[in-house]
């Protein structure tokens, strides 16, 4: 994922993402056979996930909310408390981690003042296999078929054969983590359930989460554009929708309303699916699934997608996917985009625009749509599987540091660095220098960290962020699929989700009529559709 200039600070706060799966045959031979979805459903049922105990050393701002709106902070908690005494590492050797990358490596240890500030605070030395995204799962999957892992092992969740992996190659954690023992480690008891949910496997809890906000993507939008305009930031249905598009849109000017999100012409047709209250990707009735895509809903958002276009509001490179969306919404070409909720922040300290998030209206009237909840966590962490327990406490020592909640000393230093060194305050807001932002780019919040929040940064930008997340975080929409695991989805997503985008592209360029929509449908179905719905209800059906 090219973030291009923006701070990815912002982005590690917040940002989800995850590539299209790549199926990856040695895989089967790795690490055996399949698991019957249904023993799968009953077996992980029956686990009792880690106790919450939510970190209370430090006052927010804004306060968080049981259901997931997060707590907002204008400035750093000063001072920053110590959390943990002693170092986490210092009850074993070097500890060594496989890792995904999205920026530029960083300079390597002997070069790097903060990985070695970083070593003399774990007590001991920290080594990073640090992977491009585009090339992690291959290199994974190297690696797992080579038998030598390293410690810690982040598992994305477009893992082929996922429960498998983890069971030959992993260690179970649910004895140390399950329930009370979770305990020990304070700042893994402060991760949010939700988030563990993704971590259960095979009647066990077999990784770590990466939290992330529940409202998952938003429809951003260019608050300062909308107000320079006089038009109406808050639309009652569908067709003042539509007006508000047209009203953003100059084609002379070279600015239109809308372009292709990060996943091109499904980001506006998901925003419009909510409107018609839709399910988020699967429902489920009776213990029977439906995908969004067979409903007779995603037809009516084809159709008013394929009618935005013909008013014109979409920028006309749109279907050539020739630039970055965030660069388009940056500099005014566009003024709504679909976007992670990190990306507020992002955009606005890039650009030094005002962003706001648009809340889908009921597409005929009569207040909010629901809000698709985003997944909870953005990848696993894994440890390689040992018997020895002074070990697997070692590293998770070390994890529970990674999980330092805002306001501590361990998560002040893993976010900026030394102070003078690495960051300055402004306002009481950590700004890196360029040493910074140079040397502190180790993927560290990719192996675990602690619950997402807002800011700190901008009170009234918080404001309006904490504000949009108690209007939307009420109304929150899961998937029926969430907590449940279809293999079919992991390897198979992807492709053929692409033959529903393909065809709807093509509706929206008039190039197709509505009902070709049907027959991709088919096509979805028979290349895998059918078999997700499958496993996931045999293991609906035994996790009840």
């Amino acid at each position: 994922m090219d973030i291009g200039p923006m701070s990815r600070r912002r982005f590690l706060a917040g940002a989800s993402g995850v590539a299209l799966a790549v199926t990856s045959a040695p895989l089967l031979t790795a690490c055996g056979g399949g698991t019957d979805p249904a023993e799968q459903g009953a077996a992980n049922r029956a686990v009792t996930l880690p106790d919450h105990v939510p970190f209370t050393g430090v006052e927010p701002d804004l306060p968080a909310s049981q259901d997931g709106v997060l707590a907002g902070y204008f400035a750093y908690p000063s001072p920053p408390v110590r959390g943990i005494t002693g170092e986490p590492g210092t009850a074993g050797e070097e500890i060594t981690a496989l890792v995904n990358l999205f920026e530029p490596v960083p300079p390597d240890t002997g070069d790097n003042a903060y990985w070695q500030a970083l070593n003399d605070r774990l007590g001991t030395e920290l080594k990073l296999n640090m992977v491009p995204d585009s090339s992690y799962l291959q290199r994974l999957s190297a690696v797992l078929a080579g038998g030598d892992l390293p410690d810690l092992v982040q598992i994305r969740l477009d893992q082929p054969q996922r429960a498998q992996v983890l069971r030959a190659r992993f260690t179970d954690l649910t004895e140390y983590l399950s329930g009370d023992a979770v305990r020990r480690y304070p700042f893994l008891a402060n991760i949010p359930t939700d988030s563990w949910r993704a971590c259960v496997y095979n009647g066990g809890i077999y990784a770590l989460p990466t939290p992330r906000p529940s409202v998952g993507s938003l429809m951003l939008c260019r608050a300062d554009l909308i107000e320079e305009r006089g038009l109406n930031p808050e639309p009652a249905d569908f067709a003042e929708f539509a007006e508000l598009c047209a009203g953003l849109t100059d084609e002379r000017a070279g600015r239109w309303a809308l372009g292709f999100g990060s996943a091109g012409p499904l980001s506006t047709w998901a925003f419009l699916m909510q409107m018609l209250g839709a399910p988020n990707e699967w429902g489920e009735e009776g213990g029977t699934f439906t995908s969004w895509f067979e409903t007779e809903e995603a037809r009516q958002a084809a159709d008013d997608l394929a009618r935005l276009v013909r008013d014109g509001v979409f920028h006309p490179d749109s279907f050539a996917a020739t630039s970055d969306p965030r660069i388009w919404f940056g500099t005014g070409k566009t003024a709504i985009n679909r976007d992670g909720a990190a990306a507020w922040d992002l955009l606005a300290n890039t650009y030094g625009i005002s962003v706001g998030a648009l809340v889908a209206p009921a597409h005929d009237g009569g207040g909010d749509a629901a809000h698709y909840a985003g997944g909870p966590t953005f990848a696993l962490t894994a440890l390689k599987k040992t018997d020895d327990r002074r070990r697997v406490e070692q590293l998770l020592s070390l994890a529970n540091w990674l999980a330092a909640p805002i306001g501590t000393e361990e998560h002040l230093f893993r976010g900026y660095g030394v102070e003078g060194e690495h960051f300055t305050l402004e306002d009481g807001v950590p700004t890196l220098t360029g040493t910074g932002e140079t040397e502190t780019r180790l993927p560290l919040a990719y192996l675990t960290e602690g619950p997402p929040f807002l800011g700190p940064g901008d009170a009234s930008r918080v404001r309006a962020q904490h504000a949009y997340q108690e209007r939307v975080v009420p109304r929150l929409v899961r998937s029926a699929g969430f907590g449940l695991y279809s293999d079919t989805d992991t390897t198979k997503k992807g492709v053929i989700q692409r033959l529903m985008q393909d065809t709807l592209n093509q509706i929206m360029q008039g190039n197709k009529p509505v009902s070709a929509w049907d027959d991709a449908l088919g096509d979805w179905r028979r290349q895998g559709g059918d078999a997700i719905r499958a496993e996931y209800e045999a293991e609906f059906a035994h996790a009840r």
